[in-house]
């Protein structure tokens, strides 16, 4: 799924990719300019990661950041163009998409990256948003379907795949959306259906 995340986001033009990570993870190799790897030791956290980021994000001088969770299986570089697109006018505003239950913070963007401290623990969506109105900043709020779902728990990967190529049933798929989903070129979805094969070998 991180490769999958990487690629997709590596073709946002006039952007830096920037993956906090305490693995060692072989990036693709038509992203390799594109993306920088921090290493953060190790893992502490999504707030750590955040603010080792925000470091680069502060020396090279960026207007901006989004920060973007590796576990969005169906987000598309045509949703996070137009959350860039809506701030552009902006000097300073917050962007976020909620997740699916409305207690994380699936796309939080940033203008300034410094407007306000990332709080990615305990219902973070509220907190961002709370955080957001008490500094008086623009805030939008978008709603997309696919950058809502995030994998936390195998009942999230059934929706990700029902969304895609289930019926009614979230184990029983049709032939032919079997033959779609040997077409997709989506990885990471491509990754959640094998989990969702092997669930029981899994122990989900």
């Amino acid at each position: 799924m991180v490769n999958d995340l990487i690629e997709k986001m590596s073709e946002l033009e006039e952007s830096n990719l920037f993956l906090v990570t305490n693995e060692i993870i072989p990036i693709p190799e038509k992203s390799k300019e594109k993306v920088v790897v921090l290493f953060e030791g190790h893992s502490s956290g999504v707030n750590d990661a955040v603010k080792i980021a925000d470091c680069y994000i502060k020396k090279n001088k960026f207007d901006s950041s989004i920060v973007i969770p590796i576990d969005i299986p169906l987000l598309t570089l045509k949703e996070i163009k137009e959350i860039i697109s809506f701030t552009r006018d902006y000097k300073e505003i917050i962007s976020m998409v909620p997740s699916n239950r409305f207690d994380g913070t699936n796309i939080l963007l940033r203008k300034p990256h410094s407007i306000i401290d990332t709080s990615f623990d305990d219902n973070s969506f509220f907190n961002h948003f709370r955080k957001a109105l008490d500094n008086g900043v623009s805030l939008k709020i978008f709603y997309h379907e696919n950058l809502k779902v995030d994998i936390d728990t195998i009942d999230d990967v059934m929706l990700a795949l029902k969304k895609y190529h289930l019926d009614n049933s979230p184990f029983k798929m049709r032939d032919s959306e079997q033959k779609e989903v040997n077409k997709i070129e989506n990885k990471s979805i491509e990754y959640l259906l094998n989990i969702f094969q092997n669930r029981d070998e899994l122990g989900y």
